[in-house]
């Protein structure tokens, strides 16, 4: 669980913030006259299972001197501080990756300056509307429950979770009786604020879809958007997604202004062009105005200790499993679309209308499979054939990759329901003409995306204008139309492959924001984490594209770009290369900026570079919900688009015209949006 060495790394922290004694009347000094002892029976308790959280000691303060409001601490005691400080150290680092960029409060290297210089750079960059903003009472109207959720889906370790449970649903005592905590969580815990920033993540996440700029300080956020017209519809999404978490704006700290007006925000005035910072020179203290007493010892003896854990509880503990059930099944009735099985060595079988995947004695995985459209095994997964044959029969296709996530193959049911169609399909790979018209449209659509990717980047970064950035994109504009005129497969090819290097070389030199560098293209094997991410994302798409096309009655092997050949997936590569750059990289380039993946999260051999096993399940997940989410202005998900791709060309393959594929630059402002979900064990 914790080293001493740990522990007493956090008493050090919690001296160095100061602070007062908790409810036992212990103080700093009286701890640190024994804190080798005392740290020890900390890490003892927590061992064996008989530790226990004290309750909180009530605290007000007035805000400001001679301000009427009022705030209420409830702190910890000194032991308990040191047990929380290391956890929250922990949680931390763990979860700082997937915290994003917007977020500046209780994070390593970021604050209120560096807040303040994001806002100044976004204003330079045309975002003139603000939207200024506060939650009403945040730490006090946390949902407690949806909290530990949101912890439990991140941790392992049951008796982390445990130790969380115990300091936001405990008690605290205000000098006369111990009351409980209901809701919210306590400020003045040295846990609280990676918790507070946890429960605002997935509110980050899709406020940053809506293409304003937020920064947020913990519960006070500005959201900077080009328009007023931006601005409100910011402000109108804003509350959707606080109540959806149970919170709401502060009506009396909320409204639309911009930098000509003025306004406010951590202390610091924004005006025009100019800034002050007046809590530079004087920062106010909050002045106390109530401490509860100490605890009565014969009170506080009831806390001091839990009752001791059963030697099989104490097993199942440090064995981070919780006492029972071992493991929670994902379980519903909701329809799946896509499952991805990635646990080594599980069993999926059917029972009934319904899948059960099974592993290490337990069962991981129980969902009706009536509308699953795709299952993408990897590495060491055992399918029954009661269970493939279902999948046969009902049309699902499978898809095969190593552990690595490395391509072997896919698998469907029977093929002869559409046997005019892929009679129609090789007339059309035969027509010289139909087939170098359908390859010149596939190529001008990705170069045209590729230029339109780098515009969103553009104008999404207020990345100034600059000569050779734009005419770069007048460069590929270009090469998009003379690809509709290319004489012959081999200039199409050419002119794709000169389009690539232009495109992605903008891309990384200028938008790329992470730490990995970029040596270029580079696809079988890729030995760095940028080009394997891309790599793999490719290959998902592929797979997706090549069930598509046997779902529809097209023979994925025959294409019109791609050559044919022995094994190849030509129509699905075909199909493909409209969404590399908007779909595949954007999200690569997302999930990288934002931190959610670093160099960490990958091992490279003689066979190149590619995702430990964690890793991989967190960047399927987080590919399905790239593919899943509806886009900006209600546009439909990626996912949907990629069908409408694949029935476009089926319309094609039948009837002819002059349908084109995807072009980012050119949909239409609304359409359906996915509503089926995935699920990744």
């Amino acid at each position: 669980m914790f080293s001493e060495d740990e522990l007493l790394e956090s008493w050090e922290r919690v001296r160095a913030n100061d602070g007062c004694a908790g409810v036992d009347g212990v103080s700093l000094h009286r701890f640190g006259q024994r804190a080798a002892r005392l740290v020890a029976g900390l890490r003892e308790r927590v061992s064996n299972g008989t530790y226990r959280a004290l309750p909180l000691l009530k605290i007000v303060v007035r805000k400001k001197p001679d301000s009427p409001k009022l705030r209420t601490l409830l702190v910890p005691a000194v032991r308990d501080r040191v047990l929380q400080t290391a956890v929250a150290q922990r949680m931390s680092l763990s979860y700082e990756e997937e915290f994003l960029d917007c977020s500046f409060a209780y994070r390593p290297g970021r604050g209120v300056d560096l807040a303040v210089v994001r806002i100044r750079q976004y204003r330079e960059a045309g975002y003139r509307f603000v939207v200024d903003a506060d939650i009403q009472s945040y730490f006090d109207e946390i949902d407690s429950s949806r909290m530990l959720s949101l912890v439990r889906e991140r941790e392992s370790e049951a008796w982390l979770v445990h130790l969380v449970a115990q300091w936001i649903r405990g008690s605290f005592w205000d000098g006369r009786k111990v009351h409980a905590i209901e809701r919210g969580i306590p400020q003045g815990s040295p846990v609280s604020p990676v918790l507070a920033n946890l429960y605002l993540e997935e509110f980050d996440r899709e406020l940053g879809k809506s293409g304003c700029k937020l920064i947020r300080y913990s519960d006070d956020f500005v959201l900077l958007a080009r328009t007023r017209a931006e601005a409100e519809q910011g402000l109108h999404q804003t509350g959707q997604l606080l109540n959806g978490a149970g919170l709401r704006l502060h009506p009396d700290k909320t409204s639309i202004t911009d930098f000509d007006t003025g306004f406010r925000f951590l202390g610091v005035y924004f005006h025009k062009d100019d800034i002050w910072a007046p809590w530079k020179n004087e920062k106010p203290k909050g002045q106390v105005v109530f401490v509860a007493p100490p605890m009565p010892a014969a009170d506080l003896r009831r806390f001091e200790y839990a009752a001791p854990m059963s030697e099989m509880e104490l097993e199942l503990q440090r064995a981070n499993l919780p006492p029972y059930p071992r493991k929670r099944a994902v379980k519903g009735d909701r329809p799946v679309a896509f499952l991805y099985l990635t646990e080594q060595g599980a069993i999926l079988r059917k029972t009934g209308d319904r899948f059960v995947l099974e592993g290490k004695g337990e069962t991981l995985l129980d969902i009706p499979y009536h509308k699953l459209e795709a299952v993408l095994l990897f590495g060491n997964i055992q399918v029954t054939s009661q269970a493939f044959g279902e999948m046969m029969q009902k049309g699902v296709p499978v898809s095969m990759f190593s552990s690595h996530g490395d391509y072997r193959g896919s698998m469907a049911g029977r093929r002869n329901k559409g046997v005019l169609l892929r009679i129609a399909q090789v007339d059309a790979w035969r027509d010289a003409e139909r087939c170098l018209g359908m390859a010149r449209r596939i190529v001008s659509a990705k170069i045209a995306n590729g230029a339109a990717v780098l515009e969103k980047y553009r104008e999404r970064d207020g990345t100034a204008l600059h000569e050779e950035l734009d005419a770069r994109l007048r460069d590929l504009r270009e090469m998009a139309d003379r690809a509709l005129e290319a004489p012959a497969h081999n200039a199409l090819m050419g002119l794709e492959g000169a389009a690539a290097r232009m495109y992605f070389d903008s891309l990384m030199s200028r938008f790329n924001k992470s730490a990995m560098p970029w040596p270029g293209r580079v696809k079988h094997p890729a030995m760095d984490p940028l080009n394997a991410m891309m790599s793999f994302t490719y290959v998902l798409m592929m797979a997706e594209f090549e069930g598509l096309a046997e779902a529809l009655g097209l023979e994925p092997g025959i294409g019109f770009l791609h050559q044919v050949d022995q094994g190849r997936p030509s129509l699905a590569l075909d199909l493909l290369e409209a969404f590399r750059h908007p779909a595949a990289d954007r999200f690569v380039l997302a999930t990288i900026n934002q931190g959610i993946f670093d160099a960490g999260d990958f091992v490279t051999n003689s066979a190149g570079c590619r995702f430990s096993e964690r890793p991989m399940k967190r960047f399927l997940q987080e590919y399905e919900k790239w593919m899943m989410a509806p886009r900006e202005k209600g546009r439909p998900s990626y996912r949907d688009r990629m069908r409408e791709d694949a029935s476009g060309m089926r319309e094609w393959v039948e009837r002819g015209g002059d349908w084109t594929p995807f072009r980012l630059d050119r949909e239409a402002e609304e359409g359906p949006t996915c509503s089926m979900s995935s699920v990744t064990i």
